[in-house]
């Protein structure tokens, strides 16, 4: 087909609405980021649960930091991005009254996200869930102005993705994908994205000043523009679906994009050269693997762990457990009224003798003083289990530095074999 065609094909479809950015207005232009998003998560379960909780100037101070914002009041851009993100589309968390943020709640996904190991399984359900412009995943307001809109975005997207080779550019969903209404419209989308990149770069250039003279100024077509990114990132929060700079592509199709540097050195010659794709080894068969393997000694941590949480509890504490979140050097949190400490549990199934703190640790304990407590657990699983509590072990124990034993390799070494 020529370029006249495509371009009637956009023009027509452009004429259906009352502008040119009259397509999927899914999120506000902010890069929505798994790591602070998961961080958010855990921050309002650690207060308050599935219960509803109102955000205070200091719980908004604390998000700011989870976030990178160095505002003085964060609050403002957390509520108009990411709290709204995590509303709406993401529905992550609810609104007790649907038009102020004096109280929020985390959904039944907000709650599993922050529990979560694999955090993109959730994310993955989510998305999944996600029509476009229908509540509750859309504002009233949106809903009225979008009113042609019904779809599941994602899973067209990924419909998009199947029929077009794995990917799109930000231009293709710009010109089609986001102008989908509904889901009969997903071949149609297709079919002009295929015809379009039969075009030269030049003539796919001269496109766009369709949109950009259908919408008023400079900035906002140069928002509308960013916003397909911003749409790429928060899709691929789950996992069939990885952005890659401006494109949108199936994870497959990435994996099979990674271009792997070929061997140096003793290996430059080798047969087996792979230059493109990343290749996922085959191991060899090993009837122990097929299980989860379980620890050499028994794992006594998170049963210590529970029975220190268990004991707080059954005193009027508050706990939260920290355990599988990286960097914070602590396993408990717990508040009682307005008092509140952290712990570190060691733990052994007999006697405990040397204690070790990793560097997160021992600057965890350097950091909150009086407030880290080591919580040493002996005879865990026994009838007769010992709880010792050693406040600021840092002022009252001589800790001993310990060089670690690593085993390097150069990266010269390893790029070899990449």
């Amino acid at each position: 087909m020529s370029l006249q065609t495509v371009e009637k094909a956009i023009v027509d479809r452009l004429d259906e609405g009352d502008r040119g950015d009259r397509g999927w207005f899914i999120i506000t232009r902010v890069h929505v980021d798994l790591h602070w998003l998961k961080d958010i998560v855990e921050y309002i379960f650690s207060k308050a649960g599935d219960r509803p909780i109102s955000l205070t100037a200091k719980d908004y101070s604390s998000l700011g930091k989870l976030v990178g914002i160095s505002l003085i009041n964060p609050g403002i851009q957390l509520r108009r991005h990411h709290l709204l993100v995590m509303d709406k589309p993401l529905q992550l968390i609810r609104r007790t009254e649907k038009s102020s943020w004096n109280e929020i709640q985390l959904t039944d996904e907000g709650v599993a996200l922050a529990g979560a190991l694999d955090p993109g399984d959730v994310l993955e359900r989510c998305l999944s869930k996600i029509r476009f412009a229908v509540e509750p995943w859309s504002p009233h307001d949106r809903v009225a102005q979008y009113s042609t809109f019904n779809v599941s975005v994602y899973q067209a997207t990924k419909q998009v993705l199947l029929g077009c080779g794995g990917y799109i550019h930000r231009d293709e969903y710009d010109f089609f994908v986001s102008r989908i209404r509904k889901t009969s419209e997903i071949e149609i989308a297709i079919k002009w994205i295929l015809e379009f990149r039969k075009l030269s770069a030049d003539e796919q250039k001269t496109l766009h000043v369709h949109v950009s003279d259908r919408i008023d100024g400079k900035k906002p077509y140069s928002n509308w523009r960013d916003q397909a990114l911003h749409t790429f990132s928060l899709f691929s929060l789950g996992t069939s679906m990885i952005r890659k700079d401006h494109r949108l592509l199936l994870t497959s199709n990435w994996v099979a994009e990674q271009v792997v540097d070929p061997p140096v050195g003793v290996l430059a010659k080798a047969d087996a050269v792979i230059n493109k794709g990343l290749k996922i080894p085959t191991p060899p068969q090993s009837e122990e693997l097929l299980e989860p393997p379980i620890p050499p000694e028994g794992n006594v941590g998170a049963e210590a762990e529970s029975f220190v949480a268990k004991i707080l509890k059954s005193q009027g504490w508050a706990v939260s457990f920290f355990t599988n979140k990286r960097g914070y050097g602590f396993d408990l949190w717990a508040r009682k009224d307005d008092l509140a400490m952290v712990l570190e549990v060691k733990s052994s199934v007999g006697s405990l003798g040397q204690i070790n703190l990793t560097p997160n640790e021992y600057k965890a304990a350097q950091h909150y003083k009086d407030n880290f407590y080591l919580a040493l657990v002996e005879n865990i699983g026994s009838v007769e289990p010992k709880v010792t509590l050693i406040q600021n072990p840092i002022e009252c124990l001589e800790f001993s530095k310990k060089i670690t034993e690593f085993h390097v390799v150069s990266e010269r070494a390893w790029r070899a074999l990449a």
